[in-house]
Parts: structure tokens; C-alpha cells; sequence
């Protein structure tokens, strides 16, 4: 306003400076070269001063002549634009309650509100949008499908109802249709992050495995998932594969994926174990063995363990000592190396080495596993400690489990998984690198940990009692009722055990 007010004080200024300088005493004549007609008349003078005042207000009036004009002109079309603003607010707020209905779970309100909006904004594709959200929102998942569906009828919406069928389609099992809208979008449209998820999450769930690898090859192209996770992921796509043709009895087939995915992820223990099981059928004994060593470094997990075990049965001493030295070269500090040496040293007989590898471990947890208690009560009964035997085994009997051991079933199948466990450990491997125990979660029969090949008809008794033999079938007793052992007892016992070994 005051810029308005600046500008007619100088327009004022200059007329009147202007005026000053013509001064009141110059005339201006006007006449005619004219003799007849209407352009015919006697010289007029005027003064300057008025000239000037008259020329311009002159000018003046006809701006002012034609802005009326033109608000009269545009007057129709400001009329039908405020009206169209107000709808417009209309429609917005019919949008806004519409959603936000949805959002509370308010199926009947989000349909009439979605059904003001879509009369309001005047958009057939705008108004599909809105009223989908708004049933997808409320749960009302057959509405928004239909709406969804709609979209594919018009190229400005297709991709966004492509995405709405694929996500329902998914969160509802219909795993045939999510995979073909989302597929038929990634085809479409390369860049599309969110058709990527929903193909690959639906051929896991379909348990596709070879088509979700194949899609996660394409993504990772694309960059739509990171590499490594992409390596783990596909490592278990081809595992799980590998082990349904292994159910098949297409034992070849499986062997190259299972190995394939154990070379992609050498620290997923059930490719390991499961390319070691192929080997053996085939009667492949060295690469077994060598697969088996090459694994142990990334994760020395129970399993590879039993296997390695196995393959050691018959060899000679020498041979034995050897490829066990090569084993637990790969991986000295982990708590299985250290297992496998104490077993080996009861097997050997030679219980106080067992019991000086044993008692750190036993020391470090403060709730040892049943099978560590189990272990430390064979050490005992090789020791001729009954007594102490008996507790070790009262406490594996409250022990916790050890969630590696339960990959192990009751039969001694290594990771027999359902299609469903393979699905979780695709996202929770593929994704943190963490091995999930399937079995464990589901509290599921487990085969009793123990040491393999010890005397089966040694027993631990008492003068008054005869407990069951401590082997690898050992049953555990009702009865939990011992004493927790002190860690400085233990301690006591070593040193105990070593000076009495060396006289």
C-alpha cells in the first residue's frame, strides 16, 4: 500500500513541477488548414497548463476505462474460480477425513468420504487413488482391490495399481497374483524398488527358490539389494534347492548347488553339512573332509563336527591325528575346536587332558550347557568320581540347550528344515548373517548331546544305586535336586587331577 502511495506523490510532484515550468503565461494555439466540413473551425487557444492537466486526466480516464473493462470481462471466469476453490477445499477435506477414517479403522465413513472426494475432484484416476487407500486403510482389502484393479485400465495409474495388487495380494496369500503384478511391473519399469521386494518376498513365500534366485540376480544389478546380503541370500535359495533334490534323490544336481552356496557363503553351516552328506553318498571322502576343514574356519558348528567324526571312522591312528590337527587348525579358539579336542581325548582315554579343556569352558558360562554337563560327567566316570559324575548329570537335566546342538534331530538328520524354515533363514541369514535355529524355536525333539564312540556299558554309580550309563544315549534323571558346583572347585580338581597325573 505504501509503495502505491510513494508513487502517486511523485506522479503529483512532477505534474506540478511541470506545470511550474510551462508557467500560466505560454498559449497553445489549435487550428484548422481546413476551409468547410467539421474539421473546419477557428483557432482555440489554450494555456500549456491546461493542456498538460487535461492531457493527463485524459489518459487517466481511459486507464481507467479499460481495467473496468477487462474486470468486467474476466468477472465470469473469477466467479467460476472462487466456486472451484471452494470445492476444491471441499474435496480436500473429504480427502483428508477419508484417510484418516481409513486409518481408525472406520470402514463406513472412509467409503462415504471417499465417495464425496471423488465427486469433488473430478479426477476419475485421483479419485480411484484416494478411495483405495482409504479401504486399504480400513481393512476393507476387497474395496481397495477393486479399485486397484480399475487403475490398470488407465496408463496414469497403472503402476500405482499394479503396486496395490501386488502388496494385497501378498499380505492376503495370494501368492500367484502378487508374483505376476509385481513381476509384470519390474518388467515395466526396471527402477522400481518396490516391485523388486514384493517379486522376491513372493516367490520366498512360494517357496520358489531358483525363480527368487533369478530375481535376486536381476535386483542386484540393479541395485536394489546390497551385495553381501545378496550373496548370503542366495547361498540359502540354493541350499534350500539343493535340499528338496536331495529328497528327489537328484543327488548330483544337489551336490553342485550345495556347494555352490557353501563356496558363495562358506559360514552357513547347512550347506556345509549338506554338501559334506552328497560327498559322502557319493563316496567322496577328500573333498568332504576338505570342505568340512575350509568351513570350520568361518563357523565350526556341531554338525560339521558329527561329520568330520564320521569320516574319520576306520582310519589309522596317524591318519586320524593328522586330519584332526588340520581341522582344529582352522579355528583353535572356538569353543567346538575345543570340544572336539576333549572328545577325542576321551576317546583316548585319557580323561585328565579331557577335564583340563573342559573346566575353562565350564568355568566361562555361568549356566553350562547340558551337553557340557554331560561331558564333564563322562570325564568324571573316567576319573572314578561317582559321586561327582551323578551331580553333573543331575544338572544337565535342568542344563539349557544349546541352539546349534537342535539343528540336530532326534534321528541325527543335520538341518532338517521345513520349506517354511528355509523362507525365515533366507531374510534373517541373508540379511544380519546370523543363523537362526528353526528347531530350537520350535521346541523341537533333539538328539541328546553326547560323545560319540565311548564305552556304551560303562555305568556312574553310587554304593547304593547304579545310574544310567554315561554315553552318547545317556538318558538324563527326573529328579534335578544337586547342588550348583563352584567355578573355584573346579579349579581345585584340575590342579588336583594334573599333580596326580604326574606322580
Amino acid at each position: 500500500m505504501i509503495k502505491y502511495i510513494i508513487a502517486i506523490l511523485v506522479f503529483v510532484a512532477v505534474l506540478a513541477g511541470l506545470l511550474l515550468w510551462v508557467g500560466d503565461n505560454s498559449m497553445l494555439t489549435i487550428s484548422s488548414s481546413a476551409t468547410s466540413g467539421l474539421l473546419s473551425f477557428s483557432p482555440l487557444e489554450l494555456s500549456w497548463q491546461f493542456a498538460v492537466i487535461t492531457s493527463v486526466f485524459g489518459v487517466l480516464a481511459l486507464i481507467g476505462l479499460w481495467s473496468a473493462f477487462l474486470w468486467l470481462w474476466r468477472l465470469p471466469r473469477r466467479v467460476k474460480s472462487g466456486v472451484g476453490l471452494r470445492r476444491r477445499n471441499r474435496a480436500l477435506d473429504a480427502m483428508e477425513e477419508a484417510l484418516l477414517a481409513g486409518a481408525e479403522g472406520d470402514v463406513k465413513k472412509a467409503r462415504k468420504k471417499a465417495e464425496i472426494a471423488r465427486s469433488l475432484i473430478g479426477s476419475t484416476e485421483l479419485g480411484r487413488v484416494i478411495s483405495a487407500l482409504s479401504a486399504e486403510a480400513a481393512g476393507d482389502s476387497d474395496v481397495a482391490l477393486e479399485h486397484y484393479t480399475a487403475m490398470l485400465d488407465s496408463d496414469k495409474t497403472r503402476a500405482t495399481g499394479q503396486r496395490g495388487l501386488a502388496q494385497n495380494m501378498l499380505a492376503t496369500g495370494n501368492l500367484p497374483g502378487a508374483i505376476e503384478q509385481s513381476r509384470e511391473a519390474y518388467t515395466d519399469n526396471p527402477d522400481a524398488r518396490w516391485a523388486f521386494d514384493t517379486l522376491f518376498k513372493a516367490e520366498v513365500a512360494n517357496h520358489q527358490w531358483m525363480d527368487a534366485a533369478e530375481t535376486l540376480g536381476t535386483g542386484e544389478q540393479r541395485k536394489h539389494v546390497e551385495k553381501t546380503a545378496a550373496r548370503r541370500r542366495r547361498a540359502v535359495l540354493n541350499t534350500a534347492q539343493a535340499d528338496r533334490l536331495h529328497d528327489q534323490e537328484k543327488f548330483a544336481e544337489a551336490l553342485e548347488l550345495a556347494v555352490k552356496a557353501n563356496s558363495l557363503s562358506p559360514e552357513f553351516a547347512p550347506a556345509s553339512a549338506l554338501a559334506v552328506k552328497l560327498y559322502k553318498l557319493q563316496g567322496d571322502k577328500k573333498s568332504a573332509s576338505k570342505l568340512i576343514e575350509r568351513s570350520w574356519g568361518h563357523s565350526a558348528h556341531p554338525a560339521l563336527a558329527l561329520s568330520f567324526l564320521d569320516l574319520l571312522e576306520g582310519e589309522n591312528a596317524k591318519t586320524h591325528d593328522k586330519r584332526l590337527a588340520a581341522l582344529v587348525k582352522q579355528n583353535p579358539n572356538h569353543h567346538e575346536t575345543k570340544i572336539i579336542i576333549a572328545e577325542d581325548h576321551l576317546r583316548r582315554g585319557d580323561a585328565v587332558k579331557a577335564w583340563a579343556i573342559l573346566s575353562p569352558l565350564l568355568r566361562e558360562q555361568e549356566a553350562p550347557s547340558s551337553r557340557l554337563c554331560l561331558l564333564a560327567a563322562q570325564s568324571e566316570e573316567r576319573l572314578n568320581n561317582p559321586t561327582d559324575a551323578k551331580i553333573w548329570l543331575q544338572r544337565a537335566a535342568t542344563a539349557p540347550r544349546e541352539a546349534d546342538w537342535s539343528d540336530l534331530d532326534p534321528s541325527g538328520e543335520s538341518f532338517d528344515y521345513s520349506d517354511q524354515d528355509w523362507r525365515r533363514l533366507v531374510f534373517s541369514f541373508g540379511d544380519t548373517g546370523e543363523l537362526i535355529h528353526p528347531r530350537f524355536d520350535a521346541r523341537a525333539p533333539v538328539r541328546l548331546p553326547g560323545v560319540a564312540d565311548l564305552a556304551k556299558e560303562e555305568t556312574v554309580a553310587e554304593p547304593e544305586t547304579v545310574e544310567p550309563p554315561v554315553t552318547k544315549s545317556m538318558t538324563q534323571p527326573d529328579d534335578p535336586g544337586a547342588a550348583p558346583i563352584k567355578g573355584n572347585d573346579l579349579a581345585d580338581r584340575l590342579d588336583s587331577l594334573l599333580d596326580n597325573s604326574k606322580t
